[in-house]
Order: C-alpha cells, then sequence, then structure tokens
C-alpha cells in the first residue's frame, strides 16, 4: 500500500469517501430488491448529506448492518464486503440469486491520483453504474414479483470471499466498474446464479 505518499488530510478523507462509498452501495443494492419502485424529485441544490450528488435515502437497519459488517475502513482490508441477495419460499426454502463484492486491490495503486476531486467524483460515477446495474438484473425482475403468498427477497452482508459455491456449479461473473485511488484499485463485481 502506497498510503506513506498520501498527506494526513488526503488519507482522512479518503477514509471517509470509502466508508460512504461502501454504505451507499449497500443501500443501493438492497434497496434495488425490496420490490418498490422508487423515485426521487430533483434537488437543484444538493445538501452535505447527499454523498455522491446522489440523494439516497438510508433505511436504518441496512446502515446499522453495514456499518456493523464494516467495523472501521474497507480500505485497511483487502478483505472484501459482500451483499448476497437470496429468495425464500413461504415453505422456508432458500436460494441465493447474487452476491455483489466490493474489494481493494492494494498492489494496482496510483499515487498520482487527487483524492479530493477526482477520486471523490470517480466513485459518485461508481456508485451511479451500481444504481443502473442493480435494476437491470434477472434479481431484480424476481424482487418486484415478490409477495407474502409466493416468496421474499432478503440479504445477507458481510465480509469475507464472496461464497460462490452457494451459487451452484454455473454462474456468471461481471466486474461493474473499477477505481484507482493512492492506496489501491477498488472493483465492484456481481456473480450470478446461471440456469
Amino acid at each position: 500500500m502506497s498510503t506513506l505518499k498520501l498527506s494526513m488530510q488526503d488519507k482522512k478523507d479518503l477514509d471517509k469517501f470509502t466508508k460512504f462509498l461502501a454504505l451507499k452501495a449497500a443501500q443501493i443494492i438492497v434497496q434495488s430488491r425490496s420490490g418498490e419502485k422508487v423515485s426521487t424529485k430533483c434537488k437543484p441544490n444538493s445538501s452535505g448529506t447527499d454523498w455522491f450528488n446522489l440523494a439516497i435515502h438510508d433505511l436504518p437497519e441496512v446502515l446499522a448492518e453495514a456499518k456493523r459488517v464494516l467495523c472501521g475502513e474497507i480500505i485497511n482490508s483487502t478483505i472484501p464486503l459482500c451483499i448476497e441477495i437470496s429468495l425464500r419460499t413461504v415453505e422456508g426454502d432458500t436460494m441465493v440469486l447474487e452476491t455483489w463484492s466490493l474489494g481493494v486491490l492494494p498492489e494496482h495503486s496510483d499515487p498520482t491520483v487527487r483524492v479530493t476531486y477526482t477520486v471523490y467524483n470517480r466513485m459518485g460515477i461508481l456508485l451511479k453504474s451500481l444504481l443502473s446495474v442493480s435494476r437491470i438484473t434477472p434479481a431484480y425482475k424476481l424482487s418486484r414479483r415478490q409477495g407474502p403468498d409466493s416468496y421474499v427477497i432478503c440479504y445477507r452482508i458481510y465480509m469475507g470471499e464472496p461464497q460462490l459455491h452457494t451459487l451452484g456449479d454455473n454462474y456468471k461473473h461481471v466486474r461493474v466498474g473499477q477505481l484507482c485511488t493512492p492506496v489501491g484499485q477498488f472493483i465492484y463485481q456481481y456473480h450470478i446464479e446461471q440456469k
């Protein structure tokens, strides 16, 4: 890791940006599986609470779970943050549909990238890409049809390698986006069961 080359302010900013990147990514994925269509009004003047210029309202239980799992900063770990989406039937059967992961590759750093402007703006673009991609997947379509009489969509947030064995032998791997920072390359990946 090349954190030694960062000023104290840049390190503090990068830690803060990374924390909110992970928290907002968890909100985006879980909310996209809630089964509800979400629309927000345009805000010509954003407030300080609209991280990355995204007006995403935090679900308190998702925020609490993501904070509990993170236990600090994701930036200091090469262990990815994962969000597993599963389907549970009224009979109690479960099936993992997909897993999303946000990880850091410290060996792919770029110490010349400016944290305050470049990294922050690229994190916003990464989240906007995630917002779009999370709503064009098969699990999104399933989530729109969920109900108490058939099945519900569940989520689990954890730190660790994605548990791909739960997706079966034939799963697809998609890289949603990547972002170079002074401490490593952030990679957002999507793993889905194929039938």
